[in-house]
């Protein structure tokens, strides 16, 4: 399957849109008292076990074949991760200064924001035993640091897969061998969940050497086992490694799916702006929380609260889009054009090597 006119590869893009959905009703299910009674199955994390798979997947996919730096690789992907995750974490401090009433249950600390910012795993102050940063969708990024900082640092060995993939499963080794760690950055960094994105860089390598081109109805079968495992996460007899499995399997189908690689601008649009409905859905739902208690309408019923939960969706990919088109593009563009500039002054050597 080849990318898009635009460099693009669709199935993968939509994937990211639908994981961000995922997210979003995952916690949408908590807003209101009565909503996990009807939709009691937890699969909503499950998207998060997507976006890791995926961002290995993209991360071989985006340097292969290329010599690229460490330097110019961390360069992009803080450009590409950092901005937006800063202004909102920095939005969300400023509506807890302003009215801390709508945050009772939130303590902010200077240690906390710090080390959020800087994608460093602590233990909650609001959260009892959650490594949550203040902005809590963030958690997620302290992985995604992690991961680009072991891919940068395998740049510079010939062997670039293999590094990669021996120095997570080590980690891991280490978790089941020593662990469980009382150190939140001990834990977080020997968690099984690192093996999601070493699977999707192993994808990522064996789908540029041809090796996973399927027949549709085989990765059609796959797809469908891999959305059962999502939705089963964490059943036995595998338990954490369901959804590894799953979003392995769902990778993979969709590739090989030819009618996953036409447009669709609403899927496209969704796959596009997946970063921004992650970061935003938290403000989202909780406004779209007071509304609703506002209108003084309750979720009892199934319709209620299936209503309640398709707005919801629909609300977060609106905010999402509006988000990625007037903050987070702007945003890329501007550090983007001025990395450029610095790569430019430094040489073409520095241009040629830039991913």
């Amino acid at each position: 399957m080849k990318p898009s006119p635009t460099g693009v590869i669709l199935p993968i893009q939509y994937l990211r849109g639908v994981a961000a959905l995922m997210v979003a009703w995952h916690h949408g299910v908590g807003q209101l008292p009565g909503l996990e009674a009807h939709f009691p199955l937890r699969f909503g994390t499950s998207g998060v076990d997507l976006f890791f798979v995926i961002s290995g997947f993209i991360m071989v996919m985006t340097t292969a074949g290329k010599s690229v730096t460490p330097g110019s690789f961390i360069a992009r992907r803080l450009i590409r991760v950092a901005p937006l995750y800063w202004v909102l974490t920095l939005a969300l401090v400023a509506v807890i200064l302003v009215a801390p009433s709508l945050f009772r249950t939130t303590v902010l600390t200077p240690a906390s924001l710090a080390q959020s910012l800087l994608f460093i795993p602590h233990l909650s102050p609001s959260h009892a035993g959650m490594i949550w940063p203040v902005l809590v969708p963030g958690w997620t990024l302290n992985y995604e640091m992690f991961f680009y900082a072991l891919f940068a640092a395998s740049l510079a060995f010939r062997h670039r897969l293999a590094v990669l993939v021996a120095t997570l499963a080590t980690l891991v080794a280490a978790g089941y061998v020593l662990g469980p760690f009382a150190n939140p950055i001990a834990r977080t960094y020997t968690d099984p969940i690192l093996l999601e994105f070493a699977a999707g860089a192993v994808i990522g390598h064996l789908w540029i050497a041809g090796r996973l081109y399927l027949p549709i109805p085989v990765s059609l079968i796959g797809a469908l086992i891999g959305a059962a495992l999502l939705v089963l996460r964490d059943a036995p007899p595998l338990a954490n490694y369901t959804q590894l499995l799953g979003a392995v399997l769902v990778v993979v189908g969709s590739l090989n799916m030819s009618q996953l690689n036409r447009q669709n601008n609403v899927l496209r649009a969704l796959g596009d702006a997946s970063y921004s409905i992650y970061l935003t859905h938290i403000f989202t739902l909780g406004a779209w929380r007071w509304v609703w208690a506002k209108a003084h309408l309750d979720a009892n019923s199934l319709p209620m609260a299936t209503l309640f939960m398709v707005l919801a969706l629909a609300l977060c990919a609106v905010v999402g889009w509006h988000t990625f088109l007037w903050l987070e593009t702007p945003l890329l563009n501007r550090m983007n054009a001025g990395l450029r500039t610095r790569l430019a002054n430094s040489g073409p050597a520095s241009i040629g090597r830039a991913p």
